[in-house]
Parts: structure tokens; C-alpha cells; sequence
């Protein structure tokens, strides 16, 4: 038998011909090029047969699939092909081949053909393979893990999951003496974190201890060229059945305030009651490119306005389109749910606020904006991190069971809620969140800014918390690989050799640090000869712009990075740790908490008075 990639199927004599019995074989890692682009499309195949005469030997069939990884063929045309090749080696009485291709644009493919001997017919019962509904068993079901999985489009948002503290044994506990006991503080903070591709809520008492979390799934942005788009709708869909999920694990009449972090320049324009009136501009929507050079031109130094992602150029951008004639607000994605929960609309916090140009420093929004002719109408109150805006509304009470005393306080952007998360609070310590995009952050004893490389700081208390984002991350591994293949390839990996291929992983074109470059090209050849080489280049590049990134905190003037605190899906990954280890010099290590939902948690708690204030 060949040992490389070979188009030779063998077989070998069914040992039950008498009976209609089912084969059923996943192949996780089917690639083949794309005839149009030369990029690798990779595919889980689902093979089912009812044998005749011969089986396909399993090695063979490995070698086979092997043999397409070099040839451009179109998803349609070579799952047919495989099709034919299997039944004309071993003719069998039925024959069905499922393959799921991963997202590419933005756009899922399965193509499933079918072969039937002519004559055949199953006897009663029959075989439960038959396509009658979908399979389960078939279907790869989304882990349970960050708000950065993805899910297809057609999925349900409201998919939840929840787990709780562990509560002692009645055996294991101890009968209480009689005594007089202090009050107890049985207060709960909820944090809640919006990304593109999910929701997580997390429930701390008074100590920050986690009482319970939940999770939702959201459907991934749509995607086309420089747009990239949601339906804001998906948010709150989501936020409510996390949030639903969360109550039923704590007393929700303990609730005494809730912190919601979003996605840094995720914005949206609505009416005055909070209906959206255009779809939310993501966060990567490159689509303000020439809005960008007027901001450039106008905002000041030390301001986060700047380039094509930020959210003043993006409210340029859609007033220019007249999108705004029906608009009452101007929000982020996280002033849009404190809306949802408080009623009251136009509300941010100045962590958010800064991409739309906020002023800190004076408390107020700058006059360049006007200049540059933003609709001052449209921007939000804003408010410091941790103060609160308003009780929750009276049909929030009703929907979640919230006492009227909770409050809704002024929250923060993902990555900032990531960085409180983290258990980071000395100077020179940094967090990576390795989610949809690549978040890095470093505490400072001063502000550093540099519009050039897309670099800013936000105000923490005493401190300045410096970062930049790069558009790499967990969106482009989702590109080639589904999450459990990622799981299985992660134990192949071989971190003490690296590829030696520099790659720079992006998912689109353009980059904003540490290279701010909107033109930025993704660059991932040359193509190597197996997917795992592959899997791995793409998280040595991200390993690289991380390390990249740091340096340039410290030529700009932040301290050195001395310790990096992991936050994100990719910091569960031990393989990619020591891979960075390697690459960044420093040590790595994962965070407190993995979510940004217990950052926001935090907040709601009074983190930044107690932990960085003077």
C-alpha cells in the first residue's frame, strides 16, 4: 500500500453481506484549493454507506483525501467526485457523502450527495442514517467557552449554558453552634460582556467570588469586503437569555448593580425609543477610510478618534450616507444594552467614549468635533466607569425578577473589562485577550498616544492603561478550522520547533497595530503541506504581532513588559502558551478569570475605586 498521498482506494470483503448494516466515517481534515484564489479550503466530511460486496479500507481512504490536498477544485464538483471514486470501488447498496466546508467570506458550504443502487430498497424498519432529519451525532455541537465562539448564521442565539459555584454536601457540613452571627453581605454584581459571536454573564458576591455564569451564541457579523455588519437585535437576544440562564442560579432580588462591556467602536445609530434605524457597524468595518482623514487632521494627540475604526469616523461615515435623518442616538454597543435595561437612552461611559472622541481630561466633548461636522445632536452622556446611571427599568423587573433597587452602572469596553479580569494591578504587567481580534494592554505610570501606530490610553484611577488591537485573531483561525478541530490539532502542535513560515494572519484587508495600515494585506504563504504546519504558522504569526506589539508600548514609554496575563478563547490553549512563551521572552500566564463578563462584574463592584484610585 502507498504511504503518501495516493488516488488508489482499497477494499476489502464485507464480512456480513446478508445483513443492511450502516458504516458511518468523519474525515475532519478534508483540504483542497480554491481554483479561483489558490487559498487552502479546508472541510469535515461525513461518509455513510450500507456495504454490498466490499469495504473501503480505512488507511487507503486517508491517503485518498491526502491526494486533494495540492488540487483546486470548487466544493461542488469534488464531493461528487469523492462520491463516485467511493462507489466505483466499492458498489455499495446505498452511499452518502456530507461535506461541510468552512467559512470563507463570511458564507458556509455543505454539499451533500447521494448514491443509490437501483433496485435497493431498505427493508422495515428502516436505517436510521436515512436523511429523513439531521443527524446529531453528525453534527459537531458549539463548545461551551468564550462570547468570541462563533456559530453559523442560521444558528440560535439563545443557546445557553450555566454553571455555578459548588455548594458544600449536607454530610460534610458542621451543625451551627448557637451564637449571635454578624450581617452577612449577600449583595451580587453581574457583569456582562457583548463580542461579535456571543454573550457572557458572570455573578460575583461582595469579595469577587463567582456565584455563576452563563453563556449565549450570537451569529457571526456578515461580511463583505471592508463591511462588516450585525443586527443589533442578535445583542439583546442573546444578553436576555444569558442573563435568564444567570437568574436562575442566584436570587435575582440580590442583584444590587449590573457593568456591561462591548466591543470598542461596535456603534449603531437608533430612534428615541432605542429602535436601531441602521445595522451596527462592527468594530473592523474599514468603510470610513476617507472620514478617517478629516478626524486625523482635527482630533488632538492624545485622543482615540483616530483611523478608519474609530466611531467618530463611522458616524461621519453614515451621516454622509444621510442614514441619520431618523436617528435620535449615537451608540456603542454596550450604551445600546444599558439602554435595553434602563429604559433611558444616550448614556456611555468615557471608556467607550473615547473612540468617538471624548475628552477625559476636560470632561467634555472636544470642539474639533464640530468642526469636522459630527451631528453633536447624536453623542451620548457620558459618564465615568463604575457610576451609576439609572435603576433598572420596570420591564426589566418584570422580564428577569430584578429588585427595583438595582442599578445599572456606567461599563467599559471589552478589553478594559478583560484587563480587570485578569488579577493584573502592578505596573508592567500586560493582558493579551486572544479573542475575535487580538487585544493588548499594559499598565502604566503614564498616557502614551500615537496615532500612528493606533495607540492610546485609558484613564484606570491613578494609573493609564495603554493599548492597541490588532485585526489578527480567533475570527481568522474560524476562517480555515471549526472549534473542535482546533481542540484536536492544538495536540499535535509541536511548540519546541517552529515552522519557520512568517505569516501575518489577518481576515480581511487591513490592519490597524501595530501596523495601522487599512490596505494591509493578509499574508499567509507559502502554503505548507499539511494542515497542523498550517494551524500553527497562523498562531506563531499571532505570536509575533503580540511581541511586536509590546515592543512598541515600550518605545513609546509605557514600562517594559515583565509578566502577560491570557484573557480570551486562545488562552486555554497550552500549546499556543508555550508558542508564545518562546516568541514574547516573557512569562505568560492565564488570567483569573477567562472572560471579560468577570472584568465588568468588577466594576459594577467598585474594582477601580478600591483597586487603582489614589
Amino acid at each position: 500500500m502507498p504511504t503518501g498521498p495516493s488516488k488508489k482506494l482499497e477494499t476489502f470483503d464485507n464480512p456480513h453481506p446478508q445483513r443492511d448494516y450502516i458504516i458511518a466515517i468523519r474525515i475532519p481534515e478534508f483540504t483542497c484549493l480554491c481554483p479561483k484564489t489558490g487559498q487552502p479550503d479546508f472541510a469535515t466530511l461525513y461518509l455513510q454507506y450500507v456495504p454490498e460486496g466490499k469495504c473501503i479500507e480505512l488507511k487507503s481512504l486517508k491517503l485518498y483525501i491526502w491526494s486533494y490536498r495540492d488540487e483546486g477544485a470548487f466544493h461542488e464538483d469534488v464531493t461528487n467526485t469523492i462520491l463516485n471514486d467511493l462507489v466505483g470501488a466499492t458498489h455499495p447498496r446505498y452511499m452518502r457523502l456530507r461535506a461541510r466546508f468552512h467559512v470563507r467570506g463570511g458564507i458556509y458550504t455543505t454539499v451533500v450527495a447521494e448514491y443509490r443502487r437501483p433496485g435497493w430498497a431498505p427493508p422495515p424498519p428502516p436505517p436510521d442514517y436515512l436523511p429523513r432529519v439531521a443527524d446529531p451525532a453528525l453534527i459537531p455541537s458549539a463548545p461551551a467557552g468564550s462570547s468570541s465562539t462563533p456559530i453559523a448564521p442560521a444558528a440560535v442565539a439563545a443557546s445557553t449554558t450555566v454553571r455555578e459555584r459548588p455548594q458544600p454536601s449536607p454530610a460534610t457540613q458542621t451543625k451551627a453552634q448557637p451564637a449571635p452571627t454578624p450581617a452577612v453581605d449577600d449583595s451580587v454584581y453581574v457583569g456582562i460582556d457583548l463580542g461579535p459571536t456571543g454573550c457572557r454573564t458572570v455573578a460575583i458576591d461582595h469579595s469577587g467570588a463567582i456565584l455563576a455564569d452563563a453563556q449565549a451564541l450570537i451569529p457571526a457579523p456578515l461580511t463583505s469586503d471592508d463591511q462588516v455588519t450585525q443586527d443589533p437585535t442578535l445583542w439583546w437576544k442573546a444578553a436576555s437569555a444569558s442573563l435568564q440562564a444567570l437568574l436562575t442560579k442566584i436570587p435575582p432580588a440580590r442583584v444590587r448593580a449590573i457593568a456591561v462591556d462591548g466591543t470598542s467602536g461596535t456603534v449603531l445609530l437608533c430612534d428615541n425609543k432605542g429602535k436601531p434605524v441602521t445595522p451596527a457597524l462592527m468594530y473592523s468595518d474599514g468603510r470610513a477610510a476617507a472620514q478617517a482623514q478629516a478626524v486625523d487632521q482635527h482630533c488632538t494627540r492624545n485622543s482615540g478618534a483616530f483611523g478608519a475604526n474609530s466611531s467618530v469616523s463611522k458616524l461621519l461615515w453614515l451621516q454622509e450616507k444621510k442614514m441619520d435623518a431618523k436617528a435620535a442616538y449615537f451608540l456603542h454597543q454596550a450604551d445600546w444594552i444599558v439602554g435595553r435595561l434602563t429604559g433611558q437612552w444616550g448614556h456611555s461611559d468615557y471608556h467607550n467614549s473615547f473612540r468617538l472622541g471624548f475628552d477625559v481630561d476636560a470632561g467634555r466633548w472636544p470642539d474639533w468635533l464640530g468642526t469636522i461636522g459630527a451631528n453633536l445632536q447624536l453623542l451620548p452622556t457620558v459618564h465615568a466607569p463604575g457610576d451609576t446611571i439609572a435603576p433598572v427599568s420596570k420591564e426589566t423587573i418584570k422580564t428577569f425578577g430584578l429588585s427595583p433597587q438595582t442599578r445599572i452602572v456606567a461599563g467599559t469596553t471589552t478589553g478594559v473589562a478583560a484587563f480587570l479580569s485578569s488579577g493584573a494591578t502592578e505596573l508592567g504587567q500586560g493582558v493579551t485577550v486572544l479573542g475575535s481580534a487580538l487585544a493588548l494592554k499594559i499598565l502604566s505610570d503614564k498616557p502614551v498616544f500615537s496615532t500612528e501606530h493606533a495607540v492610546y490610553s485609558h484613564r484606570l484611577g491613578r494609573y493609564w492603561l495603554t493599548g492597541g488591537m490588532s485585526n489578527t485573531g480567533w475570527q481568522v483561525l474560524l476562517q480555515y478550522f471549526d472549534t473542535a478541530q482546533m481542540v484536536e490539532m492544538s495536540k499535535q502542535l509541536n511548540p519546541g520547533q517552529l515552522t519557520g513560515l512568517d505569516y501575518y494572519p489577518l481576515s480581511q484587508v487591513g490592519e490597524r497595530f501595530p501596523i495601522c495600515d487599512p490596505k494591509m494585506p493578509p499574508k499567509l504563504e507559502p502554503l505548507p503541506g499539511d494542515s497542523i504546519t498550517f494551524f500553527q504558522a497562523m498562531l506563531e504569526g499571532m505570536a509575533r504581532i503580540e511581541a511586536r506589539g509590546y515592543r512598541l508600548f515600550a518605545k513609546l514609554g509605557t514600562p517594559a513588559v515583565k509578566l502577560i496575563h491570557s484573557i480570551g478563547p486562545g488562552s486555554e490553549n497550552p500549546s499556543w502558551q508555550r508558542i508564545r512563551e518562546r516568541i514574547l521572552m516573557v512569562e505568560v500566564k492565564r488570567g483569573r478569570y477567562p472572560s471579560a463578563a468577570y472584568g465588568s462584574a468588577m466594576l459594577a463592584a467598585g474594582v477601580i475605586s478600591r483597586s487603582f484610585s489614589d
